[in-house]
Order: C-alpha cells, then structure tokens, then sequence
C-alpha cells in the first residue's frame, strides 16, 4: 500500500509540474538525483518557469545575479536551466518580447544555419566557396566554409572599408574583391562582410532566400513566428551576416536552448550534433572562437580587434564562468552564453555593461568587469557543483595599440563604395550591372515594417 500510495503521489508531482517529467544526473549536467526537467516548449508556447532552487540553484543568487545585470544596463535578462525558466530580470515584462538589433549575436545565428545546412546535407564543412559561388576567381573560390565560419579567411579587413560596406550596392561582390594579407587558415582577422559571403554561401547550398530558409528549417521549429523578426539586407538584396538581425531576447533563449540540446528540439535533430559541438570550442586560428560563437575554453586568445590585431589576452575569455562556456556576442552586449556542463543559458540584452573609459569592453571587445562579476554571484548560487570562486575583477588585460589604418583605409572605403581599386568587376556606386540597387532597402522597410507595425504585405 505504502508503495502504492508513493507511485500516485509521484504521478499527481509530475503532473502539477505542468510540461515538467523526471530525468536523472550523473551525465555532467548535475547531480545523480532525481529532478524536473521541463520539455521544451511546443510552437510558440512559453519556456515553463521553475523556482530556482527546482533547479538547483539558490535563488538569492539568482536574484542577486538579475540585479546586478539590470543595474549595469541589461533591459532584458533571462536565466534558463534544465529546459526551464528559472528567472527574468525586472524590466522583462517590458522588454522581453521586443526585437532589437543584436549586432554581432546575428553571426551565431548564421553559424546556426551552416549547421543546419550541414545536418541537410547540402553543405560540407571543408567545401571551397566556389562550389557555391561559380562567380569567385580561383583564389577566393578555394576559401574554404571552415575558414569563413573561424574567420581565418586570410582576406583583408578594416573597420572603415567593411563598415562604408553599409552603403555598398553589393557585399557580396565587395568580398569577393578583398585582397588576401594572411595564408588562408593561419590568422584570425574579425570580418564582417566575409559572415554576409558566409550566409551568402548557405543561401546558395540550400536553393532559396536565405531568410526563407530560416524561417522553415530554424525559427519555424523552435517557436519563432515569422513577423517576431527581422533582418536587414544590402541594396543588392543580400542578407546581412554579420549583425542587423532585429529579435527579442526571449527568442534567443530558444536558439541558444536549441544549442544547449545539441541541436535537438522536442525530438527533432534540427542541427548536426557534431557541427554544435565544434562550433563552441577553439579554433587553432583563435582559442576564443570556434565557429563564429566566442568560446571559454582557451588560455589565451585573441578578443575582437577593435583598435589593432595584435591584442592577445593570456587568460580564459570570461575567467568566472565554466570553461565550457561558447557565446553568441554583438555590440553592447547583446549576449546568449552556453553552458553545457551546467545545462545553463543565460541571455542578456540591452546598452553596455562596463563603465570603465575602455573602448574595447564598453563595445563588447572584451568580457571586462560585468560579466566577470555577473558570473561571479551566479556561480555561486550553484547547487549541484562546486565551482571555485576566482576572487573579484582585478582588470583584464585589454591594452591595445591604436591602428589607424584599421579604421581610415581610403582604399577599403573606396572599394566598398565601388569607387576605387577594390571595386568589384561591374559595379559603381549606383548599382551592379548598369543597373541600380535597391531592391534590398526596400524589402528591409517592408520586413521592419511587418515585425514592428504589423502592417504585412
């Protein structure tokens, strides 16, 4: 009888705990005790939320964490584990739903989509570009995916030629036309227009509208309705790659939940296990980056080249969080962390985090002091682990000699303008072809449009 009775009351547990069941540790993802783990939500239903301390974690903690984010500029932040959500930050009621730019965070999105490329079969990791891209010459055709994907290309970059890339009539073209300054796969070098050749060639592999392909084979899957985001387009209709991506923080939870499961949603293999669990690790080009996500595993590495290249760090990227930790990074901190080992994602939106009259951490160029102490006092609140507290923020190195030339490069502007000696074959500043672009202006305000206004064509 006593058995009896415990079996029903197990059953009437699991089923007040709404879309939660039973799962057992002892995988690297906690202890060896019985816990909730909630499924992951169906269509566009909500992330089942869970005490934190459900969850193993101690909720002072977490709510210590929370407010230390909001109180360094996070409009949104959002704490998931073991498929639940344990936490919001106190603006989320407001902000949590609404699209922004997340800048460089839309890089991660389309190593995604490489990924699910690579899970169709319809594009191979160490395939030269030019299987995809017949209009590449020789050299630029046998740059490989692996290399765009850890930014080891060898092609040039500046700061001041990729971002006059803006007014471009077509990036594309504009990146196929870069010089190479480095043995391809040797040098890490953090471009920008070489992530919109990167989506570029997963557009060509699948054979349609990259932003179509996104919605049935990614967003669809995982709950994203289509008029929840948007993304921006150059004037000859390319998708952007490497920022301009316009979606709300709670959407991102889904991505990067979606990585923490190794690719599997509700049972569905959306994303090669094995693509996922390389994307986060080091590259030999960089030990901070894997396959356009930023990872914590190294020693040493190189963060985002701001004012020169030659900034190495000789520490863990984020020196308080597990070393398994891989992020998608934009500008001014907008973040979705992975934590495999602790079946972790935190995701965090908003204005820069870092006070200090640095250039490289207030623009997301380095980790600096809020994430330090963020992870700080959430490792702390850790119930299953015993994570060693690495004392409180003593300055990353972040010193970095001022290269001008990263940023006023007349031949670079002028290439990517259509105006100089890098202007692509055909092309002026008007348009490709003897035509004139705009086909992409326009269909970006009407995708703007849509998400913000709800006015569709």
């Amino acid at each position: 009888m006593r058995i009896m009775l415990t079996t029903v009351a197990a059953a009437l547990l699991l089923a007040a705990c709404g879309s939660s069941e039973p799962v057992t540790g002892g995988d690297g993802r906690g202890n060896a005790e019985a816990r909730l783990r909630c499924e992951l939500p169906a269509g566009s239903d909500a992330f089942a939320a869970r005490e934190p301390e459900q969850l193993d974690l101690d909720p002072q903690a977490v709510s210590q964490a929370m407010l230390y984010a909001t109180t360094t500029n996070a409009l949104s932040i959002r704490i998931y584990r073991y498929g639940c959500l344990a936490g919001t930050g106190p603006l989320d009621a407001l902000t949590g739903s609404v699209p922004n730019n997340v800048w460089s965070t839309t890089k991660g999105v389309v190593s995604v989509l490489t990924g699910r490329a690579v899970q169709m079969g319809l594009l191979k990791l160490d395939d030269p570009i030019g299987k995809y891209l017949p209009e590449a010459d020789a050299a630029h055709a046998a740059i490989t995916v692996r290399e765009l994907l850890t930014q080891s290309s060898g092609l040039r970059f500046s700061w001041g030629g990729d971002l006059t890339g803006l007014a471009a009539p077509d990036t594309v073209r504009y990146t196929l036309a870069l010089p190479f300054i480095a043995e391809r796969g040797e040098e890490f070098s953090y471009g920008q227009t070489t992530v919109t050749l990167m989506a570029k060639v997963v557009e060509r592999a699948v054979g349609e509208d990259l932003q179509d392909f996104a919605q049935r084979e990614l967003f669809d899957p995982i709950g994203i309705a289509r008029d929840d985001w948007f993304w921006l387009r150059d004037r000859a209709g390319n998708t952007h790659g490497y920022a301009f991506l316009f979606i709300a923080s709670q959407n991102l939870g889904r991505i990067g939940s979606l990585m923490l499961n190794g690719g599997q949603w509700r049972g569905r293999q959306l994303i090669d296990a094995g693509y996922v669990a390389e994307a986060g690790r080091s590259s030999p080009a960089n030990g901070f980056y894997g396959f356009l996500l930023w990872s914590n595993q190294a020693d040493s590495g190189y963060p985002v080249e701001l004012l020169s290249q030659v900034n190495k760090v000789e520490h863990p990227l984020v020196v308080s969080a597990p070393r398994d930790m891989y992020m998608f990074v934009g500008f001014l901190d907008q973040i979705v962390f992975v934590i495999p080992s602790l079946d972790m994602v935190v995701v965090r939106t908003g204005l820069p985090g870092n006070y200090e009259l640095d250039l490289q951490t207030v623009t997301s160029a380095h980790p600096g002091r809020w994430m330090h102490e963020f992870f700080r006092i959430l490792m702390r609140g850790v119930r299953d682990q015993a994570i060693a507290d690495p004392g409180p923020y003593d300055g990353y190195n972040t010193a970095a000699p001022l290269d001008l030339q990263y940023f006023v490069d007349p031949i670079g502007i002028a290439g990517a303008l259509a105006l100089g000696p890098l202007a692509p074959q055909g092309c002026n500043l008007l348009g490709c072809d003897g035509g004139i672009s705009y086909e992409g202006l326009v269909q970006s305000l009407q995708d703007a449009t849509c998400t913000l206004l709800k006015v569709c064509p």
